[in-house]
This record gives C-alpha cells, structure tokens and sequence, in this order.
C-alpha cells in the first residue's frame, strides 16, 4: 500500500505481513525498506484461514464463524452468528444458510478476494458474497456439489476443488460452466494462469480464448451466459466485442420471443433499438402483413455461427465435461395463435409507441446530422419509411386488442399507409367508415380543413399549381416549420408545378422561415433549373457569407460549395473565412499561411494541426510538418519566424520526423533552442526501440520453445512387432491403422475416442 508522508507529502510504500500463531495475531510492517513495528493482536479462537482484503483489513476464518479484523483500529468484526443466534434482518436469510452447513459437520473455512471489492466466504459446500464491509453483496449464493477443498479466482471464473473433480463457475451468473474430473487435487493457486496441484502430479487448467467460448455457447442457444462472458471481458480480448455483443442479446431476444416470454423478449428490443421491421416480422401475416415469415423458413433459418472448420474444438472429452444451467432443460417453441398472440401483441403495442417517439425525434432533428443532401434525403426516405411501418402496425396491433385506442391515433398527426388502412378500416366494420372518412377529409381532401400529416400535405400541395400558390402558402408553413426537409419537396421536387411557382415569392415566404431554406432554394432554382438572372447569384453568394459568419459550425453544412464562394470573397478581408473554405478544399499550406501571416494567430495554427492529428494521426504529422515549413519558408518574402518555429517543434516534436526537421531548420539557429525537440524525439525512439526489443525477445523464446517441442515430438519413435497386441480388443496390432498415446501406449485407431480409464496410461 502507498501512503502519503503527512511532512512532506511523499508517497510511502507500506507492506504488512499477518502471521497466525494460536489465539494471536502478529503484524509486522515495514515502511519502504525499513521495518516500522510489530503488533500483537489477541483472537477469541484459533485461526483457521485468514486473507487480506483491503489495505489494514484481514478476514479471519475459525472453526465456527468469520470475522473481520482492522489491523490499524485493532477492531474485530464478527461476520456471522453462531447457529442459532441468527437475529432476524437482511443477513438473516444468509445466516441460515450459511449455518445449515456449519452443521456438525465443521468444514474448514475458506476466504477468497474477488474483484468488484467483494470476497467469497465458504463452508462445507456454500458460499457466500460479503462486501469488504461485511455486508452481503449478493441475495443468493454459491452452492457447490460437494465440499471445496480450495477456491479460486482466475478472470472471470471462481475455481473450486472437490474431492474427485474441478469445478469452474461464472462470477457474475454463478452457471457451472465446467465440470473437470481432476480426483486427489489439494491445491490450486490464484490468478491469470491456474495450476491444480494433488500429491504426485501437477495440471494446468488453460481456458480456450474467450471468442471460442462464446461462440460455443452461442451455439447451443445458451445466449445468458455468452452475454454474461461477453459483459465481463475487456474489449481487448475478443475482437468487435459492441458489435457481437449486441448481435448475441438479439439472438437472445428472439429466442426468448420463440418460447413466450414475450414480455423480456420486447423489453431488450427496445434496449437494443431493433429495427422494427425485424420484430414486427416475428409476428403472423395478421399483424407484419408482407413482412410475415414462412414458418419452414424460419425453422430453417440459422444464426450467423462459425462454420465447421471455424469452430473452435468440444471442451467436452474423456476428462472434462462442459455444462451450462440451460442445457438440461428442454423447452417447447409456443404456438403464437389465441391468447398467446393477444399477449405477444400487447407488449409489441409498448415496443411501437417507444419506437414512435423516438422516430419522431429522429425525423425532426435529420437535417442537422446529415452532412450532404444526399445523405439527408436517404436517411429521411429511411426513417419515414420505417415511421410508416410502426404506425401502420399500431394501428392493426390496437384493432385487435382495442379498437377505442385506433380514434386517437388516426387524429394526430402519424405515417399510416393510406391505402392499406383504408383496407383494413373498410373490412373491421360498418362503423369504422365514419372515422376513415374523417381522417381522410384532414390529410388534404378538404381544403378548408386543417391539413394532418406531413407526408400527405405535402403530396397535396405539390397538386396545386400556381393558380392556387396562395393556398400552397398558407398550407406549407406549418409543414416547412415542423419538417423542412420533407416540407421543402414542395417548391423543389421534379414536379412540373414546382417549375412553374413565382420564384421571388417562394424565396419572401421562405426568408420568412428559415435562411437555410432559402439557401436550399436558390441553390435549385440556379443549379438544377439553370437560372442565369444575377439576381439570384447575388442573393446565394450573400446567404452563404451570412451563413459563414453566424454559423461556425461550417463543416456541417451542405449548403454551400467552398470552391465556388472561395472566387467571390475579397481579397483583403474575411481571412478566417478564407482559410475555412481552403481547408475545406484541402489547401492546408494555404490555410495555414492565412492563419501564421494573416491573423497572427500562431496558436489557431497549431491547433488546425492538433485538430488532425486526433482524427488521423499520419496525417497529422504531416501537418505538423506544413506548418513547420510556413513559419520557416514562408512564400511572402517575410522573415522566417523562428520562435513559433521552436515552440513547434517543443510541444509536438516527437510527432515530426527528424530528418525532415533538419532540412528545414536554417543554420542559425543554435543547438539550445533545438534541445527541448531532440529530448522529446529520441525519447520516443528509445521507447519505441525498447518496445521493439522486448517484442523481440518474446518471439524468440516462443521460437525457442516450439523448436525443442518440434525435436521432443519428432524423437519419439513406437515399434510394431508381430507381437504387438492392443491392450483394449488383446488382438495383434499387425498392420492395422493405430494409435500411440502420450505414454507410449499403442492401440487400434478405433479405440482411441474411447474413454479409458486414467491410470490404466500413467
């Protein structure tokens, strides 16, 4: 442990060492390097097993109970009553527990630090999680098959000892996931690399690579668990850990919506955002209309696994056994028909209303996350597209468990498919033509009504040709304000009747709105209708220096081409703006020079370059590179600027290459002012080289290694003599395809997959 001097505030470093000596406790300490003091601690009873569990703290295990003993308060906590004595509270569910396997039994206690600042306390064949308070930390246990004769803990799995094998359990989920038959072992260590120990012999236990693992709970539909691993593990350690993570909980979704638990089933699609295409298609043709799945596709469908060849090999073999919670239970696939439907059905009207929302947002806020019109136009197409199915569906899910829900939906505002709901409308019943008519009259057949639904409003008036623009007015200004993207395919979408709008009145009702809108406008009426009048030119080179000044925010704009406005700003002013469009174009040196020479700005400079870097840092360097040209040959026959040259080259020089640097650098500048960059550069290449080193060293030990398991296999040699007899058939060898195990035993090849008994090959 390191502590603070409290004089001098200078880290210490603190080590203690307990030792266990009848009814006492000894501690020893040492401060750095020299010995401090020693205390004697006085214990109610024998010590039995004892653990560190924070800096001052030690958990104590006796014949009958724990306790918790504060070396620095000289404080003992006791942690469990003895039997009987359990007073009620929150531990004492735990207590009881606990003290059934006390028992007459008297097991030896067993203490295990686990992370998340929890230890496992055990007795006989329970466990049980404390926080290094002492509190429960769990509302169930560890219940072992038998009494552990040692636990462990090796990332992300508790490891026990049991008289005839090993057993190896999730830390989060507490499955068995592996059943190892190992008899005779005493001992087993803790940590990254597991070694299982008996009296004669030594076994290393080596976990397949987490990505085998998963896949190959994957694979027997055992999602929980996989999720669990995948949870636990650092993105490091298993490749595209998001992606996978979320394609195995959506595997787990519909597998839970497969056998009727339909109500977890929607809540982790909502979690994880699904498409909803993708869940309405779990549904019979009554409800996901074409999107209805054969029911023999389905069953052939299969989950994006590994192939054979790919897969990783069986953890299952003649001494281990893999097993998981579910893998003994056999379930049935529910029929979704009758209640079951209704209910399924009920929970996907939860799933659509979430989805809804959501879309609604999305729709609303599209323009700004769409950095060109093309890529705004897609991603509204998208997002309508799928607004359409949600409410569509809504609307069929609410026909058939409330028809008093469909009035309030088809009033508001929604993406109902026209036709196919006036299908459905028309065939419910006689009565429902009165509230289909109703909603037909608001999308655009009534004029004097107040028009609902963006989509259809805009399909009404673009109908509408000049003669009736005043109506196209007064009805757009609702629709621009609450979609302008979708809106604003009424003046410009390849319609006859949008050519022929007056256009000096558009762009009156369109300043009204919003000055993007008029950008927008003027940038079709010049670009895809080729209007020549300067006029227009001249009001769209005004709108986009507008646009420049009062948004900063020009990356994201697509309205406005940086080459074309770069040719009509003055010469002598607007340099920052200049400087942005040159970036834009990728005239770096040039934008540079702007920032460097113009405004004198050495610090924007240096983080346009800092700006790069982060983004694509071998571009950055080259940036950096630029830069350090600008201010030492600069192209307006200026002097050189050498102090923003070595400032540079002091903050980012590690970034530079050196040789480069060197042929910039003028011979006047003196070798003190360089220093700062040369100590920052060869720092970064002797870490790099050490790091080479060590790489190196390491692959030539593997080398190593391999090379005398290569000459260790090819020394081994097995004669076959007339004599030779297959000690499991006791027929002749002969020349018969055979097997040599490790030991040297020889038998047919088909005896090979055989289980044999261990000691028979020791």
């Amino acid at each position: 442990m390191v502590e603070m001097s409290s004089e001098e505030q200078i880290p210490v470093l603190t080590t203690r060492l307990a030792v266990a000596v009848r009814k006492k406790l000894m501690v020893f300490v040492w401060k750095d390097t020299q010995f401090c003091e020693t205390k004697e601690l006085n214990i109610p009873d024998r010590i039995k097993a004892m653990a560190w569990v924070e800096a001052t703290k030690i958990c104590l295990g006796f014949m009958a109970e724990y306790a918790l003993m504060d070396v620095e308060q000289e404080q003992l906590t006791e942690l469990f009553a003895l039997t009987g004595q359990a007073e009620a509270g929150p531990m004492s569910t735990l207590n009881s527990l606990y003290n059934m396997s006390i028992g007459s039994r008297g097991g030896k206690p067993m203490i295990t630090k686990i992370p998340n600042n929890e230890m496992l306390l055990a007795r006989d064949n329970i466990s049980i999680f404390l926080g290094l308070d002492g509190t429960p930390t769990r509302k169930v246990g560890i219940e072992w098959s038998g009494a552990p004769e040692q636990i462990g803990y090796s990332y992300p799995y508790v490891i026990a000892i049991l008289p005839k094998h090993v057993e190896v359990r999730n830390i989060q989920t507490l499955t068995l996931v592996q059943h190892i038959d190992l008899p005779n072992t005493k001992f087993l260590n803790q940590g990254k690399l597991v070694y299982v120990a008996s009296t004669s012999q030594i076994y290393r236990l080596t976990p397949y690579s987490f990505s085998s693992q998963i896949d190959q709970l994957v694979e027997k539909q055992e999602y929980k668990e996989a999720v669990s691993l995948l949870d636990q593990i650092d993105a490091v350690l298993v490749q595209d850990k998001e992606n996978k993570l979320i394609s195995i909980r959506t595997a787990y979704a519909h597998d839970m919506f497969q056998y009727g638990e339909y109500d977890k089933a929607l809540d982790l699609f909502q979690e994880l955002d699904t498409p909803p295409a993708e869940v309405i298609s779990l549904y019979p043709e009554v409800i996901s209309g074409h999107l209805a799945k054969n029911l023999q596709d389905e069953e052939d469908q299969e989950l994006d696994l590994p192939t054979k060849e790919e897969r990783p090999p069986s953890r299952t073999s003649n001494k281990s056994r893999a097993t998981t919670v579910g893998s003994s239970i056999k379930r049935d696939r529910v029929s979704l028909t009758g209640f079951h439907l209704r209910d399924a059905v009920t929970y996907l009207i939860r799933y659509l209303t979430d989805k809804r929302q959501k879309l609604a947002r999305q729709l609303n806020g599209s323009s700004a996350k769409s950095s060109t019109a093309s890529e705004s136009t897609d991603l509204e197409k998208t997002l309508l597209e799928q607004a359409t199915l949600v409410d569509t569906t809504l609307l069929k899910s609410y026909m058939m468990t409330s028809d008093a829900l469909v009035g309030p939906l088809l009033r508001v505002q929604n993406h109902c498919d026209v036709e196919e709901c006036e299908t459905i409308l028309m065939d419910k019943k006689e009565c429902m033509k009165g509230l289909w008519t109703c909603w037909k009259s608001e999308l655009g057949n009534q004029t004097d009504a107040p028009l609902r639904g963006v989509s259809p409003t805009i399909r009404y008036l673009q109908k509408l040709g000049p003669d009736q623009f005043e109506l196209v007015l007064r009805y757009s200004r609702w629709v621009l304000e609450k979609d302008p993207k979708n809106g604003m395919d009424i003046f410009i979408d390849d319609l006859a009747e949008a050519e022929t709008f007056p256009r000096d009145e558009v762009l009156k009702h369109l300043e009204s709105i919003s000055s993007d809108l008029v950008i927008q406008y003027l940038e079709y009426i010049i670009q895809d209708l080729h209007d020549e009048s300067p006029e227009y030119h001249d009001r769209l080179v005004i709108a986009y220096l507008d646009k420049i000044n009062f948004d900063r925010k020009h990356e994201e704009s697509s309205f406005y081409n940086a080459r074309r406005i770069l040719t009509r700003l003055p010469d002598d002013d607007l340099f920052e703006e200049r400087a942005i469009l040159l970036s834009r174009i990728g005239q770096h040196d040039q934008a540079l020079d702007i920032y460097v020479y113009k405004l004198k700005n050495y610090l924007m400079a240096e983080e346009y370059c800092t700006k790069v870097f982060r983004v694509d840092p071998k571009r950055g360097e080259d940036m950096y590179l630029t830069l350090l040209r600008v201010y030492l040959k600069p192209s307006n026959q200026q002097k050189p600027l050498i102090e923003p040259a070595l400032d540079l080259l002091a903050h980012h020089g590690s970034h530079i290459n050196a040789s480069e640097v060197l042929s910039i650098l003028p011979p006047t500048i003196g070798i003190q002012g360089l220093f700062p960059f040369f100590e920052k550069y060869i720092r970064a290449t002797n870490r790099n080289r050490n790091m080479n080193l060590i790489v190196k060293n390491l692959l030539k030990a593997e080398q190593i290694q391999v090379e005398e398991q290569s000459m260790y296999y090819r020394s081994r040699a097995v004669k076959i003599t007339d004599d030779r007899m297959c000690p499991q058939c006791n027929k002749r060898i002969g020349n018969s395809v055979f097997a040599v195990f490790p030991n040297g035993v020889v038998v047919h090849y088909s005896w090979e997959f055989v289980s044999i008994k261990e000691n028979d090959f020791k």
